[in-house]
Parts: C-alpha cells; sequence; structure tokens
C-alpha cells in the first residue's frame, strides 16, 4: 500500500496515476481521494468509486484525460499525525 502511494508521490509520476496503480489504491486504500481529469470536467472522487465514475463520464462521450492526487490533498496529507512519516517525505521531495 504505502510503496504503491510512493511511487505515485514520486518525481517519476508526480502524483499522476496509472491503471494498475489505480486498481490498488482502490483496493488498499479506497477512501483516497483522487482527481479525475476529463476534457469538459474535473472531479474528485474516492478510489474506490474512480473507475465507476470514469465509466458514466465516458458512456456521455467525455474522455479521461489523467488521474492524479490533487495538490489539496497532498497538503492535508503532509499535515495528518496519522500519515506516515515516508510520505510526508515523498510529498516534501516532490515539492522542492
Amino acid at each position: 500500500m504505502i510503496k504503491t502511494l510512493l511511487k505515485v508521490i514520486s518525481k517519476e509520476q508526480f502524483c499522476f496515476i496509472y491503471a494498475n496503480d489505480l486498481s490498488i489504491l482502490e483496493a488498499e486504500m479506497p477512501n483516497l481521494p483522487v482527481l479525475l481529469r476529463f476534457g469538459s470536467c474535473r472531479k474528485e472522487v474516492d478510489a474506490y468509486r474512480a473507475k465507476v465514475e470514469i465509466e458514466n463520464q465516458e458512456a456521455y462521450g467525455t474522455h479521461l484525460r489523467d488521474v492524479s492526487i490533487s495538490s489539496q490533498v497532498l497538503t492535508e496529507m503532509a499535515q495528518s499525525p496519522f500519515v506516515p512519516l515516508s510520505v510526508k517525505e515523498a510529498i516534501e521531495s516532490i515539492r522542492a
């Protein structure tokens, strides 16, 4: 779980979530808010709802541009006493 999150919050991915990462986050961190950017809108949903929301938007002809962790969520994670130090360090590193 932490391993996947650290991979997403790295200078390699810059908080963008790939399909295989989304599946892992959906299973292991279902309440993590993720940002879905479509051609015509943006939505922030919990990871467990992301696939359903993507399917719903694509059914209306709106294509998915990308999935990521928003800056606001990173800020909240950095300030939370419940987030592991390794994640906080990764957030600090990506923002440096």
